[in-house]
């Protein structure tokens, strides 16, 4: 039987980062995604005793196509994500698409090809993100026909329900993308339609985003386009919300991995 494993976004809990990380594994989940501020000199040796897995450490932001004078600090934090996750065991890194309204398009398919090559020196996967305000790949189409241009064995897509939802698309986004080239499910929710304008769509989705089951996406459509076509890698929360994030790491947790269980059981 195929066994998914299971993880939670931290950003959806409160508290110090053992705190978080205890939660986590109290609830029942596999893995969690790791943000850089949350590792510490003791994450290694808890998640060893808790016997819980990374999913990937976030988030290197806009390293593709950044302009000549932030070009070589963008590398130089790449060489930082690694060594971060070298330190915890963890062998991805998430880096989305660029924010920037500077972004040198042009340059997109040599920096991603370099991110490969580098991560790959480290036998090191990176997970690629369309988010809706991106200025370049804001779609689930738009970055698979580049990845699938670029043919890059070790760079993979994010599946958020949130950032293919929130401009207006639907579960057909994934029809002709092969499951293995899904490197994780991002499950959550949303109450209405967001603002489309970037920066209050930005704010929308850092703060108000809901748990699967609670707003108006039609989940089981993604799932079970999911499981059809054989999907087995990381699904799982993630969840920006001001309202849970107030409350004990422990009871958000297990309010997440109820509405995970819900669809993902």
């Amino acid at each position: 039987m195929r066994r998914n494993p299971k993880f939670l976004n931290l950003v959806l809990l409160n508290g110090e980062p053992e705190e978080k990380l205890r939660a986590a594994r109290a609830a029942g989940f596999d893995q969690v995604e790791i943000w850089r501020e949350d590792v510490q000199a003791s994450t290694p040796q808890l998640a060893k005793q808790l016997q819980l897995g990374f999913t990937n450490v976030q988030v290197l932001r806009d390293f593709t196509g950044a302009p000549d004078r932030d070009r070589q600090q963008k590398r130089e934090e790449l060489r930082q994500f690694i060594q971060i996750a070298q330190t915890i065991g963890c062998d991805t890194i998430q880096a989305p698409a660029s924010t920037r309204e500077d972004c040198v398009a042009a340059r997109i398919d040599e920096d991603l090809r370099w991110l490969a090559s580098e991560a790959a020196r480290y036998n090191m996967r990176i997970m690629y993100e369309p988010m809706a305000w991106c200025s370049v790949d804001n779609t689930l189409p738009l970055a698979w026909e580049r990845l699938q241009r670029l043919d890059q064995p070790n760079i993979g897509l994010v599946v958020d329900l949130f950032h293919i939802c929130a401009p207006g698309g639907d579960a057909s986004q994934l029809d002709g993308i092969p499951a293995d080239r899904i490197y994780e499910v991002q499950l959550c929710d949303m109450a209405e339609m967001p603002p489309q304008d970037k920066k209050p769509l930005s704010e929308y989705a850092r703060h108000q985003r809901l748990l699967p089951g609670d707003g108006i996406i039609e989940v089981e459509r993604f799932v079970d386009k999911l499981k059809s076509a054989g999907y087995s890698g990381p699904v799982g929360i993630e969840v920006f919300n001001d309202e849970l994030k107030a409350q004990p790491a422990d009871v958000a947790a297990h309010k997440a991995w109820q509405a995970l269980n819900r669809y993902w059981p």
